[in-house]
């Protein structure tokens, strides 16, 4: 496999074991001003990490895939590269919640979901 870490920055180093307190500060630094990060992205060191913390929660047989997963409110992307952990987006339900659900006032770009922030 070729590294390719260099091509991708990362919001957090992940060693040899998951660190959810260290992913529950770096999510808390990111909600400023409303702003809750939609994604997790990890590449396939941190994937499996995350496999293996679920793992010892859930069973070593109930996570096999990362399709449709969403970890501390996150949906989880894991990326073709060697090591990643970057959080990206913004909840689209949030924003609109703030809103009180008034469309009205919303142009174009607001409802950006898949547009992810990269802070």
């Amino acid at each position: 496999m070729s590294d390719n870490t260099k091509s991708l920055p990362k919001d957090l180093e992940l060693t040899d074991k998951w660190d959810t307190s260290a992913l529950r500060a770096l999510v808390d630094d990111r909600c400023h001003k409303g702003r809750k990060p939609s994604h997790l992205f990890l590449g396939i060191n941190e994937s499996e990490l995350l496999r293996e913390h679920l793992g010892q929660a859930f069973g070593s047989d109930s996570v096999s895939t990362f399709n449709d997963l969403y970890y501390m409110g996150m949906l989880v992307v894991e990326l073709q590269t060697d090591s990643c952990v970057r959080v990206a987006g913004e909840k689209f339900m949030d924003k609109l919640e703030r809103s009180g659900f008034n469309l009205k006032d919303w142009k174009d770009d607001d409802f950006s979901e898949w547009e992810l922030h990269f802070d």
